[in-house]
């Protein structure tokens, strides 16, 4: 039984470790993560002289800690968020040889042990916003060089050609490897935690500054030689050049205030004591087993639960308060739903005005084609006619209450949309993908709902205005109780 368990835990936990190594692989952005394992232990190996000192004594009191890093990964489980069950699985491995340990070798390993986080692919959230500050720094830059330059969200254009910000262009993979960098130069450098403190908020804010130059300086070698060189496969080799030289000028600089080198303490005469002397390692163990076999267990239970029945199609109403409903034409746009168990359009007219509407339901979680997730976007990637050259955040009101919702402005040629998005998580409204991960995990952990659904309005506009107006909301007040009867009727427990 014992060893049936072991293998259990082991089996959901390898997956969390798997999918680490798998984005590894397969990421330019997270290739780094190889090389933590291996200086983690160089720097285990560095304190070897210093831990033959110390008596490894068991700390029972972690296993409070180690229990809550179980319930972090399942909650990450169930709601699919593997950077949570990554972060999890590393705290639990630290927890798990804290409580093994003791404190004093513990707090002798707190870098080694704590540097393992930075092997967790995470960082993806951060694209967005640092596509946005290297597009505004890059057109302000180039305005103060005095050459005229037209923007629409991420993309810009001056007399020599067209620019576009895209994923490769935030500095994401700049910055990652920047604090990494910095973080394990300031350990090896500094002994005093304040000096270690600043060069890390350093290694965190010089790439981000140094990314802005870097892509005007590339916007600005393509305008010269007219569209000549920094254009193609020049452009990123510039960029990685670029970033070596501004971490070489940051480490030569952060070398001024390095602290001496403390020399390692001899070691004494008396025989080193191990693990095998202390008090009740395997009592220890046997509790650090048991606080983990927990979590593996209720999530294979979770698992194979009966699945709920979808005992209908999902529907649009034909019209109401005037709006009829037709079949959305063939010209219109419209949005991208990966994975989803059934995708409905419903185009509905009332006089001049038109909107469209689009659901894409999800009827049970399955691995890889959850509602909320980093591929399922607005636009299919591999979209070349439309773009998004705005997004910000508008309120409506969802059954009298208010519901700050995203809006997006969609243009493709002659058309552009007034786009508002939300997600419907069992029978709760948000807009928020991180409270939509959090829903999908309450409804796993309390056996509720598993579906889930996201409500897509496209309004045609010559300009997108930056509140909803009476007309909209009318429109959303008839719309969203006959669609929430539709989504309930779906479901039967």
């Amino acid at each position: 039984m014992t060893v049936l368990l072991i293998v259990a835990i082991l089996g959901l936990f390898y997956e969390t470790a798997w999918s680490m190594v798998s984005i590894w692989y397969r990421s330019e952005t997270f290739a780094h993560g190889f090389i933590i394992v291996p200086i983690t232990l160089w720097l285990i190996w560095e304190k070897r002289s210093s831990l033959q000192r110390l008596v490894p004594q068991p700390e029972y009191r972690v296993l409070v800690l180690l229990l809550g890093g179980g319930f972090l990964w399942l909650a990450g489980y169930l709601a699919d968020a593997l950077v949570v069950q990554q972060l999890a699985l590393v705290a639990i491995l630290i927890f798990a040889i804290w409580t093994l340990l003791g404190n004093r070798v513990t707090w002798a390993l707190a870098f080694p042990l704590a540097f393992l986080f930075f092997a967790v692919p995470m960082g993806e959230d951060l694209v967005a916003p640092l596509m946005e500050v290297t597009a505004t720094a890059t057109v302000y830059l180039i305005k103060l060089t005095g050459i005229p330059v037209y923007r629409e969200g991420l993309f810009f254009s001056l007399p020599s050609g067209n620019w576009s910000v895209v994923e490769a262009c935030s500095g994401v993979r700049y910055l990652i490897a920047s604090v990494t960098l910095g973080a394990l130069y300031a350990y090896l450098t500094y002994s005093r935690l304040t000096k270690r403190i600043l060069f890390i908020i350093a290694a965190t804010i010089v790439p981000i500054i140094a990314n802005s130059l870097r892509a005007y300086i590339i916007v600005m070698l393509g305008h010269m030689s007219d569209m000549k060189i920094a254009t193609g496969v020049d452009h990123l080799i510039y960029g990685w050049l670029f970033f070596g030289l501004v971490m070489l000028i940051l480490f030569s600089i952060g070398a001024f205030w390095r602290d001496p080198h403390e020399q390692p303490a001899k070691a004494d005469n008396q025989p080193a004591h191990s693990l095998h002397n202390s008090s009740r390692p395997r009592s220890a163990l046997i509790m650090i087993l048991l606080a983990a076999s927990v979590w593996p267990v209720l999530a294979y239970t979770m698992d194979n639960r009966q699945a709920l029945v979808v005992e209908q199609q999902l529907e649009l109403p034909d019209g109401f308060a005037g709006w009829v409903g037709e079949p959305v034409s063939d010209s219109a746009w419209l949005p991208h739903f990966l994975g989803a168990s059934e995708i409905v359009h419903r185009q509905y007219q009332h006089g001049s005005e038109r909107v469209e509407v689009s659901v894409g339901y999800y009827a049970q979680r399955k691995k890889g084609v959850e509602l909320i997730n980093s591929q399922n976007l607005l636009l299919a990637m591999d979209e070349k006619k439309w773009r998004i050259t705005q997004k910000s955040k508008v309120t409506i009101q969802v059954n009298g209450e208010p519901l700050p919702i995203d809006q997006f402005t969609i243009k493709g040629g002659d058309h552009a949309y007034q786009v508002l998005s939300w997600y419907r998580i069992g029978d709760k409204y948000t807009a928020s993908r991180y409270r939509g991960k959090l829903l999908e995990a309450f409804y796993r952990l309390t056996f509720g709902r598993q579906d889930s659904a996201r409500i897509v309005i496209a309004i045609p506009r010559d300009e997108v205005p930056n509140q909803i107006g009476q007309a909209e909301q009318a429109f959303l007040d008839h719309l969203i109780p006959a669609l929430e009867t539709s989504l309930d009727l779906l479901v039967s427990n």
